[in-house]
Formats: structure tokens, C-alpha cells, sequence
């Protein structure tokens, strides 16, 4: 039976995410995690979505995305369609990666609404156990928009940024700020 489609995703800012089949890990290797970072890349190119932020994690991957009406369902299948196969290749495995149709949830456009996904999105490798901080996971964007490091080409930060300073300088450290700190 097809799979029913997703309703419409009208235009804004969304949290979204997608874990993998059963035990199966969907990224293994920093090879996966690049290949899937040129999908991310490619997709998002030719469906003028802009990618705020995100992370990858061996199970899951979390995007923050901002969308025009209807362009996040084809951006996401553009992206995750060949990223699978090519897993599947690689990897000698047939049948579905990912357990279920992405989830999303809308992010209200304010200040502090953003602020508290991206930190959320940022610090899931140290909830996970993956790293003790942050800006020690690789797989990211939150490096790149704290200023630690260039950011990674295919993310558009400047809706994050804008949101919590118009200094750029002063926004990354308030952004440090934000995520570092242990609650």
C-alpha cells in the first residue's frame, strides 16, 4: 500500500527530523555523514530551502529549516531518496533507512523560540553522549555559527544570528552563551 501523502508545509521555520530503521544506524562513518551533507546540499540548492542549522547523529539527523509554501516534501525526498540508496549500496543492505516519514514541528518565528531549537539541535550529541560539549561534535553547523570554525557552505545562519544581535561578533558569543551554558 503507497504511502499517503503529507499534507501541505506552508512557508516558515521548522524543526525537523528523521531516525533510522530498527538498529540500524543511519550514518556509520564520516564518508556517510559527507554524503549525506552533499544531498543536504544539492537539495536544498534547487529547492530554495535555507538550512539554519543541524546535526547528524548515527540514528537520527535534526534540520532547522526555513521554507517557502510546499518546497520542504520534495526537498526532503530529493535529499534522503538517494542518500538511502547510496547507504544501501555501500553498505550491501536492501529495504527502508529510515523508520518512519520525517517529523516536523513549526518554530515560531520569535527570538527566543529559535534560539531555544537551535540549542536544543546543538546539543544533542552531548545529551546523547557523544561529546562533552558542543562545539566538540564535528557533524554540526553550531561550530560553524559560534564562530569556532567556517561554516559548513550549505547553511544559512544569518536568520539565527540576526535574531540575537545585529552585531555579528556580539551575536556568536551571546550564541555560545545560549547553547554552552548547563541547565
Amino acid at each position: 500500500m503507497p504511502r499517503r501523502a503529507r499534507g501541505r508545509v506552508h512557508a516558515g521555520i521548522y524543526h525537523v527530523w528523521r531516525r533510522a530503521t530498527g538498529p540500524v544506524d543511519m550514518f556509520l562513518d564520516d564518508f556517510d555523514r559527507t554524503a549525506f551533507c552533499k544531498r543536504l546540499a544539492i537539495s536544498i540548492r534547487r529547492h530554495s530551502v535555507n538550512c539554519v542549522a543541524f546535526v547528524l547523529m548515527p540514528t537520527h539527523f535534526h534540520l532547522v529549516v526555513e521554507v517557502d509554501d510546499d518546497t520542504l516534501p520534495v526537498a526532503m525526498h530529493d535529499c534522503f531518496g538517494p542518500y538511502a540508496q547510496q547507504f544501501n549500496r555501500r553498505h550491501g543492505r536492501n529495504g527502508h533507512l529510515r523508520a518512519a516519514p520525517y517529523k516536523l514541528r513549526a518554530v515560531d518565528e520569535t527570538d527566543h523560540a529559535l534560539r531555544a531549537i537551535v540549542r536544543y539541535v546543538a546539543r544533542n550529541p552531548v545529551r546523547s553522549r557523544l561529546s562533552l560539549e558542543p562545539q566538540d561534535w564535528t557533524w554540526s553547523s553550531y561550530r560553524g555559527s559560534a564562530g569556532y570554525e567556517p561554516p559548513f557552505p550549505f547553511v544559512k545562519d544569518e536568520l539565527l544570528i540576526g535574531s540575537i544581535h545585529e552585531d555579528v561578533t556580539k551575536a556568536r558569543q551571546l550564541l555560545r552563551d545560549i547553547v554552552e551554558a548547563r541547565m
